[in-house]
C-alpha cells in the first residue's frame, strides 16, 4: 500500500511539471545542498541560476550536473555548462539542460554574456531556446529570456535579484498554458573565508513564495560541508564538495518527507589563466 501511495504521488508530481512546461531547474550540486538558495552563487551554474553571477567567474570552466528525482529512473535531470571570460570583455556562458524521460521531457539551451560593472557590481542576460516533447502530441518550441544583477557592496556581503520569462506569453493557445514567470532575490554573506550563509526568496507569480537557506562549511583547505532548507514544498539537504587543483567533485542529496530522496552529483573543471576585467591602478611616480 505504500508503495502504491509513493508511486501515485510520484506521477501527480510529473503530471503537475508537465502542466507547467518551461520551468527554470536549478543546475550545481552545491546550489542543491544549499536548498537551491543560488542566486547570489558565481560558478559555471550561474548559467541556469543567476547569470550575473559570470561576472565575477575568473577562469574558463565547464561543469556537468545531474540529478534523479526521488530517485525515480523516469526523472532525470542533466546539465551542461561552459563559461568563457574575456579580460575587458565580459564573460559568456552557454548551457544544455535536458529533465525528463522518453514520453515527456523538456529541453532548454542558453546563451548568456555577463559584464562586472568596477569591483562591486555584475549583470547577466541569457537568451533561451526551449523544446518539450510529448508522446504522441508532438513537440513544442519557444524562446524566452532571463537576467539577474549581483551587487557586493563589502566583500562579505552578496546581494542579487534574477527574473526568468519576464513578459508571460501563452505556450498553448487552447487551454491558455503560459511560460512560468519567476523571481528570485537573494543574500549571501561570508563571515569568515570559511564559512557563507545564503538566503533566498523565490515567487513564481501563479504559486506560493517560496523560501530558501543554506550554509557551507569549510573545515579544511579542500574540503566543504554544506546543508540548507527550502519550503513550498518543505525539503531538507546535505552536501560535501572536494576542489583540488581547480577541478571541484560535489555531491549532495535533498530529501522530502513524502517522496524521499533526490540524488545530485556535479563535476567541475576551471582551467586557463585566472582573468580580471579590471585593470591595475598606476601608481603615482
Amino acid at each position: 500500500m505504500k508503495k502504491l501511495l509513493l508511486v501515485c504521488i510520484t506521477i501527480l508530481a510529473l503530471l503537475h511539471t508537465c502542466m507547467a512546461s518551461g520551468d527554470n531547474f536549478s543546475a550545481g550540486s552545491r546550489a542543491a545542498a544549499l536548498g537551491n538558495a543560488s542566486t547570489t552563487l558565481s560558478d559555471v551554474f550561474s548559467t541556469t541560476n543567476n547569470q550575473a553571477g559570470l561576472g565575477f567567474v575568473n577562469q574558463y570552466a565547464i561543469g556537468i550536473y545531474t540529478d534523479r528525482k526521488f530517485v525515480n529512473a523516469n526523472i532525470n535531470n542533466f546539465n551542461l555548462a561552459v563559461v568563457l571570460p574575456f579580460k575587458n570583455i565580459g564573460t559568456f556562458g552557454l548551457c544544455a539542460n535536458y529533465y525528463g524521460y522518453k514520453s515527456y521531457n523538456e529541453t532548454k539551451i542558453g546563451l548568456a554574456y555577463a559584464r562586472q560593472f568596477g569591483q562591486k557590481v555584475s549583470f547577466g542576460i541569457q537568451f533561451d531556446y526551449m523544446r518539450t516533447t510529448i508522446l504522441e502530441n508532438g513537440n513544442r518550441n519557444f524562446f524566452t529570456l532571463e537576467a539577474g544583477i549581483q551587487y557586493k557592496p563589502w566583500n562579505v556581503l552578496t546581494i542579487a535579484a534574477h527574473v526568468y520569462n519576464p513578459i508571460p506569453y501563452k505556450v498553448e493557445k487552447v487551454y491558455g498554458e503560459r511560460l512560468p514567470t519567476i523571481l528570485k532575490f537573494g543574500l549571501g554573506y561570508e563571515p569568515s573565508k570559511k564559512v557563507l550563509l545564503a538566503v533566498e526568496y523565490e515567487q513564481d507569480i501563479h504559486y506560493k513564495p517560496q523560501f530558501k537557506a543554506g550554509v557551507e562549511y569549510r573545515p579544511i583547505k579542500y574540503l566543504d560541508i554544506r546543508a540548507g532548507v527550502q519550503t513550498t514544498p518543505f525539503s531538507a539537504s546535505l552536501g560535501v564538495g572536494v576542489n583540488v587543483k581547480g577541478v571541484n567533485i560535489d555531491v549532495s542529496s535533498s530529501y522530502h518527507p513524502v517522496l524521499g530522496f533526490t540524488p545530485q552529483a556535479a563535476l567541475v573543471v576551471n582551467f586557463g589563466k585566472k582573468i580580471t576585467d579590471t585593470a591595475p591602478v598606476k601608481k603615482k611616480k
